[in-house]
């Protein structure tokens, strides 16, 4: 531990420039982490990478800017399983009976999973309360919003897919009637999944929901500096009914935001919401500014990506070429053709005669002629090599610029190598595959209109609460107005007994 802060010391400035690194390329501001943990990362990352030094890591960085994808999302490495902490969770299902009190026979519980991860947690709690509704045989109204920082993990709870090893901890009762067996794996059911609504989420710097029966935040916040725990809680005291529980980690304490909370099982961190009024979470929102600067890098990030897609179609699928003028002169190449032209020794030449291989300059030759004399376009099938087994197509066309009135020639070499992969071949059944996508589109339309009315009870929540802030301001105004009157009658009576003294 010793040698860590001494790394936080001496290289506080390297940390800061790989944290800013991240946040241009990501968006994502790392800044009220833990160093500490940031550290760790960035040492694992070292170790495999076998540098020595921190400068060492961020030349490395600039060299290959992949490596903040990787490093991005090893910071984001959770620990998170399928009814972690078994008797946590008994604890919190004798908790529901106290939450279910409170509510109206067919209302509709609110839960909030922050840092959901890959969602194991939040697909547990799901299946903790639909077993507790079916045991007490009460309608399953459930509602679970499920939210992470990280767009990868929240791909993979989206689809719910599981491995054997991630769902040890599964009792065989839940996995044969929750889950659905797919090849080596195992999904989540389709009446589970549909309680929950994923989404991109940061606890940090955004609007947090409201009007929550239950909020689980369990091991993420100890990876937060001190103060914005602090902003945290207090963002979920504000998102919580009077009443309403937070299930935290067992390495996780409130800190000073715990007089706003009472303990219902302080051992296994279920705590209730005291009636509270101060604890809205002001400064816990993005500005503007910030929003604008993520939205650049967002599209600096798609930009990027396109441009590696791209880069990826070309070296699988158009074949490696060059352009020539009417002189045989190389003007231009694309993909590797070290295969088929070098560049020759002592005098240079562009001449693509003289710098295509021996076996092939025949056959150029004669393309190319063909191709100025008679402006038509040729195809060359099935050439064999002298230094390769596989065979190699030829095309030749021509292309003729109407500005300038030069013509060039396009040479391109498909190789007809064997096939390293087969890609799986569907059959296309007009009737079935119309019937899916129609199943599908009303599934997504369905999921959408849920989506949509969350948002619309949302946004009707939060005017709620703007208007009843209104209203206790205009009362707090007149009852300044009220103390000021007070103050300026009392004012009055003071001048008058002052003048009856000095008489």
């Amino acid at each position: 531990m010793d040698n860590l802060i001494c790394d936080l010391e001496e290289q506080k400035e390297d940390v800061e420039e790989i944290i800013f690194k991240i946040y241009e390329r990501k968006g994502t501001n790392f800044e009220d982490y833990k160093k500490s943990t940031i550290v760790r990362r960035i040492k694992k990352r070292m170790k495999m990478l076998e540098l020595n030094h921190m400068h060492e890591y961020i030349d490395y960085i600039n060299r290959f800017d992949d490596e903040i994808d990787t490093l991005h999302n090893e910071i984001f490495i959770g620990v998170t399983g399928f009814f972690r902490d078994p008797d946590a969770f008994a604890s919190l299902y004798n908790a529901l009976d106290q939450i279910y009190q409170e509510k109206e026979l067919d209302e509709t519980i609110r839960v909030w999973s922050a840092g959901c991860s890959t969602g194991e947690e939040a697909y547990s709690i799901a299946i903790l309360i639909v077993e507790y509704l079916e045991e007490k045989n009460l309608p399953i109204n459930i509602k679970i919003f499920a939210t992470d920082i990280n767009d990868i993990a929240l791909s993979k709870a989206q689809n719910g897919i599981y491995t054997e090893d991630q769902l040890v901890d599964v009792n065989p009762v839940r996995l044969n009637k929750y889950f659905d067996k797919k090849g080596q794996n195992y999904q989540v059911k389709k009446y589970i999944r549909s309680l929950i609504i994923f989404a991109k989420h940061n606890i940090i710097s955004e609007a947090p929901f409201s009007k929550l029966d239950l909020i689980s935040c369990r091991n993420v916040l100890i990876y937060l500096e001190n103060i914005i725990q602090q902003k945290v809680f207090a963002a979920f005291g504000f998102s919580l009914k009077e009443n309403g529980y937070l299930f935290l980690g067992t390495s996780e304490s409130l800190g000073e935001m715990g007089k706003y909370f009472e303990a219902v099982n302080f051992k296994q961190k279920i705590f209730r919401r005291l009636k509270i009024t101060e604890a809205v979470p002001t400064s816990t929102y993005s500005t503007p500014f910030e929003h604008l600067i993520s939205h650049k890098l967002a599209e600096k990030s798609v930009d990027r990506a396109i441009g590696k897609i791209i880069e990826l179609l070309q070296q699988e699928y158009i074949p490696k070429g060059v352009i020539i003028n009417e002189s045989y002169e190389l003007i231009h190449s694309f993909g590797d053709v070290n295969d088929f032209i070098k560049i020759p020794t002592n005098r240079i030449s562009l001449n693509i005669l003289k710098m295509i291989r021996k076996d092939l300059a025949v056959l150029i030759g004669a393309a190319v002629t063909n191709l100025f004399v008679s402006g038509r376009s040729f195809r060359y099938e099935n050439i064999t090599q002298s230094n390769k087994e596989d065979e190699i197509n030829l095309l030749v066309s021509a292309y003729v610029d109407e500005l300038s009135n030069n013509r060039y020639g396009i040479l391109l070499f498909e190789e007809n190598k064997k096939v390293t992969h087969i890609l799986e071949t569907k059959q296309f059944k007009a009737e079935d595959d119309a019937k899916d996508t129609i199943n599908y589109l009303e599934e997504e339309l369905r999921l959408t209109k849920e989506n949509m009315q969350t948002l619309i009870e949302e946004l009707r929540a939060s005017n709620e609460e703007l208007q009843s802030m209104n209203e206790e301001l205009v009362l707090s105004n007149e009852e300044l107005q009220h103390v000021n009157e007070e103050l300026q009658s009392a004012t009055e009576e003071l001048c008058v007994i002052e003048r009856n003294n000095h008489k």
